[in-house]
């Protein structure tokens, strides 16, 4: 049997798959990448949508949960693509090992607000897009399973 906190980071993590997939539906793929790689090329502007759905502008912050978008997605929680292996550099597995708690760290101090707002039940779900909405639950559940992991044993 499963303590609450592995269960609860179960969920979290879950609920991390789900809503990174969404997000990145949402804003599409291609724009998803751009915001890591380079959001500002003038020559290949994102799209309104993709930068309302990052809260109106993207800074570096935003660039670093989107790419733990796609760690989550592609990492052993999502389509398993990415995984700790005797192959990988060791700062690759450290970094795969850890990188739940960065998304935690970066929802907590850059996005508390909004993930308070969602965890109290207090969000106004209709004031804001499919996407913006989807990454604020990303951000949320990885604060939940950072925070319980933490925690844990």
């Amino acid at each position: 049997m499963q303590t609450w906190q592995k269960q609860i980071i179960n969920v979290a993590t879950a609920v991390m798959v789900l809503s990174g997939i969404w997000m990145a539906l949402t804003v599409g793929l291609g724009e998803a990448v751009q915001v890591v790689v380079d959001p500002n090329d003038a020559a290949n502007p994102l799209d309104v949508n993709t930068t309302a759905a990052l809260g109106g502008s993207v800074d570096f912050i935003d660039r670093v949960a989107v790419l733990g978008v796609f760690v989550t997605i592609l990492g052993t929680a999502g389509l398993g693509i990415i995984r700790t292996g005797s192959g990988n550099p060791p700062f690759v597995n450290q970094l795969i090992r850890v990188y739940p708690l960065i998304l935690g760290f970066i929802a907590f101090s850059a996005f508390g607000t909004e993930a308070w707002e969602l965890l109290s039940g207090d969000r106004d779900w209709s004031g804001s897009s499919d996407g913006y909405n989807s990454y604020i639950l990303f951000l949320a559940s990885s604060m939940v399973a950072a925070i319980v992991s933490l925690f844990r044993n």
